[in-house]
């Protein structure tokens, strides 16, 4: 198991796709808290952000190869 990594990222906007992506997958799932290291506070808050870029067409439901 690899060490957690602490981001500084503190808000997350569906806003910023750019910004997002770093907490995807290439198969365009949301990468888990025990890999990125955010709180469960910040997590929830990232998936709220990752949903509604998808929704909006901002980010991809699905990477495509």
């Amino acid at each position: 198991m690899q060490p957690k990594k602490r981001t500084r990222v503190t808000e997350f906007s569906y806003t910023r796709p750019d910004e997002l992506k770093r907490f995807v997958t290439e198969q365009g799932m949301i990468i888990p808290r025990a890999k990125t290291g955010l709180t469960q506070k910040q997590q929830r808050r990232l998936e709220q952000s990752i949903k509604r870029a998808r929704h909006l067409a901002l980010l991809p439901f699905t990477q495509t190869v």
